[in-house]
């Protein structure tokens, strides 16, 4: 496992909690009628082998989370600065977006309606 900037990439998690539009970690080919979902819990933590980053939402957009995760990535490798992931997420230009996590460890823990 690469040695991620865990600290940085929390205070970037942070800027996805909200009401927003999140365009950018949406796949093209989304049926979804707005991209506009409120994300009420992002939590990342470390083990010593294993990082669990852990999104809470009443809803999701297709490929939203491995894109926020893959962009989430790129803080934590230092590839992108808070600054230039605020600005990719609010581009809500797809084509911006770091590439998607492989979905190998992808959960979904739990619904509840």
């Amino acid at each position: 496992m690469k040695d991620l900037d865990l600290k940085l990439m929390r205070k970037s998690a942070k800027k996805l909690i909200g009401t927003i539009d999140f365009s950018t970690f949406r796949k093209s080919s989304c049926r979804a009628k707005s991209p506009i979902k409120t994300m009420k819990l992002v939590k990342i933590k470390s083990t010593k082998d294993k990082i669990e980053i852990e999104f809470r939402s009443q809803s999701f957009l297709q490929q939203q989370v491995r894109s926020m995760v893959g962009c989430l990535k790129y803080v934590g490798e230092k590839k992108w600065t808070l600054k230039k992931f605020i600005n990719v997420m609010e581009s809500k230009k797809r084509e911006l977006c770091a590439p998607p996590a492989p979905s190998q460890g992808l959960y979904l823990t739990r619904v509840i309606y």
